[in-house]
């Protein structure tokens, strides 16, 4: 069994600045869920999310769009790439051993740039690296948390860049966490009317397709179709993981399991047979969910994510290109919550014929649990391409 430390599951001065060493670091990862983008786990993975867009799953509906084949939904890179990084020195391991161990760890914002589409055959490799570490009050977190930012930089096995993700995690302790908890409304109740409206609204959602949306037609102040998700079910959080595998833990069954705790201690904790289980497991397990603080189960990020995407991709059609997308998870999202998904214009460029995007998540309290923002490349009717977006000059050299 991996060993543990002084201040493991606590934020103290040392586990801090032991993660503060980490800046710069390329962190090793986890190997990619997929090790080639295959048209069955692209569509495995937009579905996981709820979006039957065809373009992401259908080669004959790719065929004949601007692509010329089936295209990836926006953050199925996240599950293709191979992290590159060297060994780290024994210096650098013995410094950095043990930063923020034991804490629990929660996303709070992503931001992506995209610079080119996923297509059948790709290889993908990344690198990423912490980039900030600091201290914070969290009422969450029992009166502390730290904030880690990170860079992520993925490209294309032809070396071409993919995306570049800059994001957040907060780090709390879990003990503070529950005993800070101040969350105790009880889950929502819908009748069968309310659930028959909720349906009726996602069958009348639609997808723009082939149709394109002319930049000369978008107006400031424009709003995107509505797109419902939930009543949210642990099945849907199930869903989520046949798509994009067990995510950064890397965690498995069985055999794979005890391997995987071993590596990493940190990620388990005894439940309530004695034995072990892994702390993602406040996504599906209710008891443990409310230990850390939690009203009750909640969802992943990556899931908001993916839902924001799509009621970008909804709205623009196939020939237009999602170039940015960022957003904040300001609010779990609950098994039982609805969330409302929505859009507004809110500017036009006419250099690049883009237009921003403000975005919102709203649950059934009228909370927006994740608000957030996107640039989108539009075709105009003199040029029915958007060009892709160019990569930043100081792109890092990743193999």
């Amino acid at each position: 069994m991996a060993e543990r430390y002084d201040h493991y599951g606590r934020i103290t001065p040392e586990s801090v600045d032991r993660m503060r060493m980490r800046i710069g670091v390329r962190q090793p990862g986890v190997p990619a869920w997929y090790r080639e983008a295959h048209p069955d786990t692209m569509r495995h993975f937009a579905w996981s999310f709820g979006d039957d867009n065809p373009l992401f799953s259908e080669p004959d509906y790719g065929a004949r769009s601007r692509w010329g084949t089936m295209i990836a939904s926006p953050f199925y890179a996240a599950n293709l790439f191979e992290p590159i990084a060297a060994e780290i020195t024994a210096e650098q391991r013995e410094a950095s051993r043990g930063a923020l161990a034991g804490l629990h760890e929660f996303h709070a914002a992503s931001e992506f740039w995209f610079y080119r589409p996923v297509t059948p055959g790709d290889h993908a490799s990344g690198a990423k690296w912490v980039s900030g570490v600091e201290e914070k009050e969290s009422r969450f977190g029992g009166g502390r948390s730290v904030v880690r930012s990170l860079d992520e930089f993925v490209e294309i096995d032809d070396g071409g860049p993919l995306w570049r993700q800059e994001y957040t995690m907060i780090h709390t302790e879990r003990g503070a966490a529950k005993e800070a908890k101040k969350e105790s409304k009880p889950p929502p109740f819908y009748s069968p009317e309310e659930i028959e409206a909720i349906e009726a609204a996602i069958l009348s959602e639609t997808v723009r397709g082939s149709e394109p949306r002319y930049w000369e037609d978008v107006a400031v102040g424009d709003e995107l179709p509505t797109l419902t998700k939930g009543p949210m079910t642990v099945t849907d959080i199930i869903g989520s993981h046949i798509g994009r595998g067990p995510g950064h833990y890397a965690w498995g069954p069985l055999r794979i399991a005890v391997h995987r705790r071993q590596a990493h201690p940190g990620f388990s904790t005894r439940n309530e047979f004695g034995g072990w289980d892994i702390v993602q497991r406040v996504h599906w397990d209710q008891e443990f969910a409310r230990e850390i603080g939690a009203n009750r189960i909640y969802d992943y990020g990556t899931q908001r994510l993916n839902w924001l995407g799509q009621v970008v991709t909804d709205w623009m059609g196939d020939d237009a290109w999602l170039a940015r997308l960022r957003c904040e998870f300001r609010k779990f999202n609950y098994v039982g919550d609805v969330s409302r998904l929505r859009g507004r214009v809110t500017a036009k460029h006419s250099d690049d014929h883009s237009v921003e995007v403000e975005l919102s998540c709203v649950n059934q309290d009228g909370i927006d649990t994740a608000p957030g923002t996107a640039t989108v490349l539009l075709p105009t009717r003199d040029r029915a391409h958007p060009e892709l977006p160019a990569a930043p000059a100081d792109w890092p050299t990743i193999r």
